[in-house]
């Protein structure tokens, strides 16, 4: 058992936890359309162009199925795992004047090649997560 002082952790390397990230962890689902959630994690999608980059904050969530990007109540995009030709880690820029590790999702729709860029926490987990899953679903048919 963890010792501490009611919500505070005084273990090293942990995080003190405001109201805002208690509510955050209450409010995500654990089911998406009758889909479980595997993993999900606070992330931005960066939704503009070559030229200028748009970053909208939210939440990535994966199922078995596919990656899901939220907004609130608003699904951004979502992407079935069979789609997904490829996932690498790039470094891009987040903000002027730094670069920042981010996941890169290249995804074929009928012919057309559409790269996404998202900024998450420890993005090589998400690419073994997705990985894992895309087997998962293979495994099942």
């Amino acid at each position: 058992m963890k010792e501490g002082r009611g919500r505070f952790n005084l273990e090293k390397d942990s995080k003190i936890k405001s109201g805002l990230d208690m509510l955050r962890e209450i409010s995500l689902p654990s089911e998406i359309d009758g889909e479980k959630v595997l993993t999900h994690s606070q992330a931005a999608y960066d939704a503009g162009s070559i030229s200028r980059s748009s970053w909208k904050m939210g939440f990535l969530y994966l199922t078995a199925n596919r990656l899901i990007f939220t907004q609130r109540e608003n699904r951004l995009f979502e992407v079935p795992l069979d789609l997904l030709n490829r996932l690498q880690i790039i470094s891009r820029n987040w903000v002027p004047g730094k670069k920042v590790s981010q996941l890169c999702l290249i995804k074929d729709l009928e012919g057309k090649k559409n790269i996404l860029y998202l900024s998450v926490k420890e993005p090589g987990e998400w690419i073994k997560a997705i990985e894992t899953a895309r087997k998962g679903s293979l495994n099942e048919f």
